[in-house]
């Protein structure tokens, strides 16, 4: 409560030190409330949208390395995302998702409209270089009706446009701390009709952990062309080959003592997991006429994963396309103003993957050695989602959202190597699920909007979740169910300088996926009991121009949480009313940002997050941890039409020691104690340059 407490006072200190006209503003910055969200099925503005919303943008991803979009999302309450390593991260939101083992499973991401959401449930959103990011657009919950799947909420990646007869190149590169090198060069061309751009981004690292080296290689382009005055077609595709070693988590003594180091045997095993992935997808848009557009996608993606582990070797391929569609109308009922939006979505998976034994021990030292292969098995998923959103403003002030999604999913397992006579091929089919979504908007005074909402969500067992130990098919398996209650304000103050966010929630969720240890870092998922998740989340953003060359712009937000098993009865041990594990209680934000004539720019970030349970028992608890990060940058005109920014920055200013990603319910082996930790990298320096050739 003390960290509360101060940082409250501090951050007011900095918002209302000033109070003068908000006049010839050095901030191109849109105020948040008036940012327009495309995401949601209606578009809208954001205070006007009766759920939680959180909108980032590429100046945002400007205030960090710009290697992790964590930095940013972090700062939006609700919303934790834990990276043990560039390639290791999990994001929750409002605790759905928090104890999952390695990964993102609650959570649904697209970019640019195509899927980053496997049709197992899992997210990786690690791939994406920020330089190419114009907006995340993140919904909390289940809020809305569209995205079918992914209880904890949706995130909603656009990229850069070039503008119209405007063609440049952009260079980019940072060097760092632990071997950091990146480096990136996208062409942008731009006429009346067509415009696109091509990029090839690079990133290396050796990590301050032993066995952590990543090396990541990407190219993306995006290309839309106006077919005529009423219709257009667009495309994105990207295309990723990555190697990363894997230190993995460590146990508690480690991390005190020599955080440096990897899990032992991750690091004679010389773990890692590499991949070339690749996604496409084209759109097609048509204004059909003033009140009614149709727009469909049609998206496909390739995986081809090869991952050595201590306990085996996994090799890996999967490819999947999909079509998704909606028609989006305007129309008058009864006198009141409507809009609407009607769509579908398929998306069809097959996956393949085969497990080797693990030589490693007898390799002499050189890491990993693949042996006999010991299981072989497909699966196929595939999902379909029928949804419908109906916005009414009922009065100028009072707006009413409908919604209603219908997903039906399956999933075909092939064993293909059943030398035991026992084959665990099967169909499993899940009962088909209706979720509905109902929200209220009124606008009690000018800019000042409070909202009620209510929705249904669900998330689908991810297929490691779905197997028995032998590997059959677990027909007792059920999805995640939840309900979402919300109440919310959204206000703009002293002339649209200051916004201001508060929501409160309560998300109920039954038939709750845990995570049974069955082996060595070897998982299987049993639905057992429920839990409550309610919280307070209040955020705030202020902006404030000292003279027509300084402005400041500090911000903050808070998370209270209360996170909590229902009922919850695990291998006869009674866990109910036990806090949830694997999430903080609270979390903080402050931050500010200082300008000057839009040349020099300075900003400040702290985060306090609180303590987390690392056992369903709560007899274990990580400690909570301050960090502060900082980055100046300076522009200018090198020749007349060369612009260059050059920045540096440090993270981890006062050397903070901490877990930066904690394994929920690790359990030692072999009388070896649990690892739960990944260590947080040390203080770390890094500088960069980025030029624009016009």
């Amino acid at each position: 409560m003390k960290n509360i407490l101060l940082g409250l006072l501090l951050f007011s200190g900095c918002v209302f030190a000033q109070e003068k006209t908000a006049t010839d503003s050095v901030f191109v910055r849109n105020t948040l409330g008036e940012v327009i969200i495309t995401s949601t099925p209606i578009q809208d503005k954001l205070q006007r949208i009766p759920a939680a919303v959180n909108s980032i943008t590429a100046e945002d991803f400007q205030r960090g390395d710009q290697l992790s979009i964590a930095n940013e999302l972090n700062k939006n309450p609700g919303i934790q995302m834990q990276q043990g390593a560039l390639n290791t991260s999990r994001i929750s939101i409002r605790g759905l998702g928090a104890r999952s083992q390695y990964s993102t499973n609650r959570v649904k991401a697209y970019i640019e409209g195509i899927p980053l959401t496997t049709g197992e449930g899992e997210t990786t959103l690690e791939d994406i270089d920020l330089n190419l990011i114009e907006r995340m657009e993140i919904i909390k919950g289940p809020a809305s009706s569209s995205y079918g799947a992914g209880l904890g909420g949706a995130i909603n990646i656009s990229v850069i446009k070039p503008k119209p007869e405007n063609s440049r190149i952009r260079l980019n590169g940072i060097a760092g701390a632990y071997g950091l090198f990146k480096s990136g060069i996208t062409a942008m061309l731009g006429n009346r009709e067509t415009g696109g751009f091509v990029s090839y981004n690079h990133l290396e690292k050796d990590g301050f952990r032993a066995n952590s080296n990543y090396n990541r290689n990407t190219l993306t382009a995006y290309a839309k062309t106006q077919l005529n005055e009423v219709s257009s077609l667009s495309f994105f595709g990207n295309y990723t080959r990555l190697k990363a070693f894997i230190p993995s988590s460590v146990n508690a003594e480690t991390l005190q003592n020599s955080p440096e180091d990897a899990a032992f045997t991750w690091g004679q095993a010389q773990g890692y997991e590499s991949y070339d992935k690749a996604l496409a997808g084209l759109a097609y848009k048509w204004d059909i006429n003033a009140n009614n557009s149709w727009q469909t996608s049609v998206f496909a993606n390739y995986r081809d994963g090869y991952e050595p582990r201590p306990f085996d070797i996994l090799d890996e391929d999967s490819f999947a396309f999909g079509i998704r569609s909606s028609l989006n109308s305007q129309f008058s009922l009864f006198n009141i103003p409507g809009k609407s939006s009607i769509g579908v979505e398929y998306f069809d998976e097959h996956y393949q993957a085969q497990l080797f034994e693990n030589l490693y021990e007898e390799n002499n030292g050189n890491g990993s050695l693949q042996g006999n292969r010991f299981s072989n098995q497909e699966q196929d998923r595939k999902y379909l989602n029928l949804f419908a959103q109906l916005s009414l403003q009922l009065t100028p002030k009072f707006k009413a959202d409908l919604g209603l999604n219908y997903n039906h999913s399956r999933y075909r397992l092939d064993d293909h190597l059943n030398e035991s006579n026992v084959d665990n091929s099967g169909v499993y089919t899940y009962p088909r699920i209706f979720l509905p979504q109902a929200g209220l908007s009124y606008e009690v005074a000018n800019d000042k909007f409070i909202y009620a909402s209510i929705s249904r969500g669900f998330s689908l067992p991810t297929v490691a979740e779905t197997l028995t130990p032998e590997g059959a098919i677990n027909p007792e398996i059920k999805p995640e169910i939840g309900f979402n209650y919300e109440l919310g304000l959204k206000a703009q103050w002293l002339d649209h300088r200051l916004y201001t966010e508060l929501a409160l929630y309560t998300v109920q969720v039954n038939d709750l996926l845990v995570a049974e240890r069955v082996g060595n870092d070897q998982y299987v998922g049993r639905n057992a009991g429920a839990t409550d998740h309610n919280g307070i989340e209040f955020l705030i953003n202020y902006r404030e121009n000292l003279t027509p060359a300084w402005s400041l712009q500090p911000y903050g937000s808070l998370a209270l949480n209360d996170y909590s098993f229902d009922a919850f009865v695990d291998n006869d041990e009674d866990y109910s009313g036990n806090e949830l594990t694997g999430v903080a209680d609270q979390v903080i934000n402050l931050g500010l940002d200082v300008a000057f004539q839009n040349r020099f720019k300075f900003n400040i970030n702290y985060r306090y997050t609180g303590s987390i349970p690392l056992n369903d028992a709560n007899t274990l608890y990580s400690d909570a941890y301050n960090l502060v990060n900082l980055r100046a940058d300076y522009s200018f005109d090198l020749f007349a039409k060369v612009k260059t920014r050059i920045f540096a920055g440090v993270n981890n200013v006062f050397d903070t020691d901490y877990a930066a990603q904690i394994l929920p319910n690790a359990t030692g082996f072999g009388g070896a104690a649990p690892r739960y930790y990944y260590p947080g990298e040390p203080v770390n320096f890094y500088t960069g340059l980025n030029v624009k050739l016009f």
